[in-house]
């Protein structure tokens, strides 16, 4: 059987005849002839699994959809959007004529349910703010390093992302859709229409949640974890001993960074150099660390990481220096790398 051409392809009203027996077999011949092997089994499949017969009428929203994922799983993607515009025609020569204009609201409604979803993969380079406006109007500010996934059109029940690593969400107000943000520790922070920050990077021991304002609840599919926020506190959990606390906090240290700004407020150095190194993807290493601490308050805006460590050092007793970078086995040389040292 000879695949079919990109630019032959059957007649949707010829398809349907085919299947439900009413060509001749000279006409059959030629039906088979523009169908590959696998267009074939995924339409006999279609007809199989939404009984084109007498019980048409009985098809609900939901088996069609059912059906329609149980034969797309067998083909890629390529294929999938040809095969998928040939059953929708198909899908109309059938539903037109049995229920008039009913009929093509319905018909509108498959043709959503059955098109592919498709996802969008997206990521903040190292060193780098990103901003992208997701398919409900909703934004999201990702911060350096991090990960977003999401679909290009949200399901009719909710709106649900994924992240790895820190992402600032401004979420457009809907009720009937709660938008929910999937992390990698298994927690699932679910809203209706609110701005609020989650980090939950790869490297850290703690997943953060921070609201400023509207309402939020994090939870966790295994059911022992529900809580809702109020403007101005902030979420923690260990993934380590999985435990989970809240309390309140100045929100502007935690979500500076989306409008390009430091701030630190009470800040260790570990946390400080920390949060310098993802910013401006350089490895800081502390040398001769310590146990005397040193705590920050300072808000930067547009300055760069010496002028940050220059201003470090004017309250704390450390020196730095830039470190030449070392060459890698693929031969590409490794990230800038800045020591410090404290006296």
């Amino acid at each position: 059987m000879e695949k079919i051409s990109e630019n032959i392809k059957p007649q949707p009203q010829k398809v349907f005849d085919y299947y439900s027996g009413k060509l001749d077999p000279e006409e059959g011949k030629k039906i088979e002839e523009q169908l590959s092997e696998e267009d074939a089994a995924l339409l006999a499949s279609v007809k199989r699994l939404l009984y084109l017969d007498k019980q048409m009428s009985e098809l609900s929203e939901i088996d069609t959809r059912k059906a329609y994922k149980k034969v797309a799983s067998r083909i890629n993607a390529n294929r999938r959007s040809r095969i998928f515009e040939i059953f929708s025609r198909v899908a109309a020569i059938i539903v037109f004529p049995l229920i008039g204009l009913t009929g093509i609201l319905g018909y509108l409604q498959v043709k959503d349910s059955f098109a592919d979803i498709t996802y969008v993969e997206v990521n903040a380079a190292p060193g780098t703010i990103s901003k992208y406006q997701l398919p409900d109007k909703s934004y999201v500010w990702l911060n350096s390093g991090s990960w977003l996934r999401y679909p290009t059109r949200f399901s009719e029940e909710s709106r649900r992302v994924e992240i790895r690593g820190e992402a600032y969400f401004e979420v457009e107000s809907d009720k009937k859709h709660p938008f929910y943000v999937n992390t990698p520790g298994g927690l699932s922070v679910r809203v209706t229409g609110t701005k609020f920050n989650v980090s939950a990077y790869d490297d850290e021991r703690t997943i953060e949640v921070v609201l400023e304002e509207g309402r939020v609840n994090v939870e966790n599919a295994a059911g022992n974890i529900n809580m809702a926020l109020r403007p101005g506190e902030c979420f923690y959990y260990d993934r380590q001993d999985k435990n989970t606390y809240v309390k309140s906090i100045e929100t502007y240290e935690k979500t500076a960074w989306k409008d390009g700004k430091v701030v630190f407020r009470n800040a260790s150095l570990d946390k400080i150099f920390k949060f310098l190194s993802r910013r401006y993807n350089v490895d800081i290493h502390f040398v001769n660390k310590k146990n005397t601490e040193y705590n920050y308050r300072a808000t930067f805006t547009g300055e760069d990481i010496f002028q940050i460590l220059d201003y470090l050092s004017m309250t704390a007793p450390i020196k730095w220096e830039v470190a030449a970078p070392a060459q890698n086995c693929d031969t590409t040389l490794s990230r800038k790398r800045i020591n410090i040292y404290l006296e």
